[in-house]
């Protein structure tokens, strides 16, 4: 099956999470960072789980599915062990219109979730179409291993001159000539090394060596 990835803006929406057991309770901590309003539905938990409803971090219904329970939700992810369940929630995601994942039941899921790789705005996502999440976890652990922290502050830094790259170079041509130049040249791995001075010199080396071209122009 061929899918279209994109990243979901879950802030301040109500995901639900059917089920409390240990894939329930690891995909806590993304969901989280997110902001998403997280709601667990079960009647026994993963200590990790009970940690977070504890802490006030996500709302915990001490109790199994009862249709109804979707009402509100953005995103639902059901991994009860049962069926029956899974079919109650398939159906009334359906008919609500929802992005629902049945994990494991491939029929059953409207969207798969990837393997991801963060570094700062670095975002790496990894998906196999559910056929294969441990194929996807495989890769991410090699993704880690080649994007370190340097992509995290290059794009913390990226983002902060990104305003002076606009004042000094009149085009989009221009603009986008410089940072694919400053992308595939070593300023990144001057970051991997620790070398910030070397690096914020070669920005602005680049940076005045394009200026300068535009001006002939």
């Amino acid at each position: 099956m061929k899918t279209y990835p994109v990243n979901l803006v879950l802030e301040n929406k109500i995901v639900v999470l059917v089920g409390a057991g240990h894939e329930i309770a690891r995909k806590l901590p993304d969901l989280l960072e997110t902001g998403a309003r997280v709601r667990v539905i079960a009647p026994t938990a993963h200590p990790t789980v009970r940690h977070y409803a504890e802490a006030g971090q996500i709302e915990w219904l001490k109790r199994c599915y009862q249709p109804g329970d979707l009402t509100g939700a953005f995103l639902v992810i059901a991994a009860t062990g049962d069926q029956a369940v899974h079919d109650a929630i398939w159906a009334e995601g359906q008919a609500n219109g929802q992005l629902v994942n049945v994990m494991d039941v491939i029929p059953q899921c409207n969207f798969h979730a990837t393997s991801v790789v963060r570094q700062g705005q670095l975002t790496i996502a990894i998906g196999t179409g559910g056929a294969a999440p441990a194929l996807a976890a495989t890769l991410r652990k090699r993704f880690e291993k080649g994007f370190g922290p340097e992509y995290a502050e290059f794009l913390e830094y990226a983002q902060a001159l990104r305003p002076l790259v606009a004042q000094r170079l009149p085009t989009f041509k221009q603009r986008a000539d410089f940072w694919y130049e400053l992308i595939e040249s070593n300023a990144i791995a001057l970051l991997r090394k620790g070398e910030r001075a070397l690096f914020e010199a070669k920005v602005h080396m680049l940076l005045a060596l394009f200026e300068a071209e535009a001006v002939e122009v």
